[in-house]
């Protein structure tokens, strides 16, 4: 699932939870989404950290 589909969700789950109580199978699809974007967003940031390549010019080989 893309990553705009699942913020779409959380959202969704979100605003829902202002309005009104949540019922448990909500409450367990709220969760679920909730995970979904951690873990996405970690592995795109782990990307980006991993792409880094860090450039001293002052070190003497």
């Amino acid at each position: 699932m893309e990553m705009k589909d699942i913020i779409e969700k959380v959202n969704y789950y979100a605003k829902e939870a202002r309005e009104r109580e949540l019922n448990s199978e909500e409450q367990a699809d709220r969760a679920k989404y909730r995970q979904m974007y951690l873990e996405q967003f970690k592995a795109q940031v782990k990307q980006k950290l991993d792409s880094i390549e860090i450039v001293d010019e002052n070190k003497i080989v």
